[in-house]
């Protein structure tokens, strides 16, 4: 089974949504062989981000939505309560935006290596940003993380010195554009089910074992 989906690691309800999939998916696990791949595609929520984040999420949250420093305030906890709900040190009112476009590029290129290396890549980068608050433009942070993962620096370095995994990147986000995806995560299983948002656990569970009925009857 393959699920691939659209996402962003400025996205809190994409670090939320890809955890309650993976819990979903080790439920099932626990009962059965399940052979899966998980891989994510880019998307941008915000392309023209800065590369130096000059303002609090806070801000941020009340401008894009017209709210109250109190009404954002109150709504950014609640997201951080749900990330907390599932094992996540969620700190998404201290994160650092800035633009993620390397980010991405990074992911592309450790999806050329292994499938595990860039699977664990992608979690530290959520991590990074939604926990240890690291602003994910800076180019010594991804080498840190792509350091920590046991993937090659000198060739990450080398990637995010030119434009390599650019096009890569614009093509996936066309490719969003086309299916007419506006918002993330949106995650589609075995290109058959399209499964838009942050579902609960019980959801994906749900969807994934009607997918391996499906698989074994066929």
């Amino acid at each position: 089974m393959e699920i691939i989906y659209w996402s962003d690691y400025a996205c809190p309800f994409c670090y939320i949504g890809r955890n309650h999939l993976e819990a979903a998916i080790q439920k099932i696990k626990a009962e059965k062989d399940l052979n899966i791949t998980v891989i994510m595609k880019a998307f941008e929520l915000d392309p023209t981000a800065p590369t130096v984040c000059n303002t609090t999420t806070v801000e941020r949250f009340a401008q894009k939505y017209g709210l109250s420093r109190e009404v954002a305030e109150d709504k950014i906890n609640g997201i951080n309560l749900m990330g907390q709900a599932i094992g996540l040190d969620f700190k998404y009112d201290k994160a650092q935006s800035t633009n993620t476009f390397d980010a991405h590029r990074l992911t592309k290129w450790a999806q050329t290596k292994s499938y595990e290396l860039s699977d664990t890549l992608t979690e530290r980068l959520y991590a990074a940003y939604f926990t240890e608050s690291k602003p994910l433009a800076d180019h010594s942070v991804l080498l840190d993380i792509v350091k920590q993962v046991g993937l090659s620096e000198s060739e990450a370095r080398t990637v995010l010195a030119s434009d390599a995994y650019s096009n890569e990147v614009r093509e996936e986000e066309a490719l969003a554009a086309r299916y007419g995806i506006q918002a993330v995560p949106f995650f589609v299983v075995n290109d058959q089910v399209a499964l838009p948002g942050a579902l609960p656990v019980e959801e994906f569970e749900k969807v994934l074992r009607e997918m391996l009925e499906k698989e074994i009857t066929q």
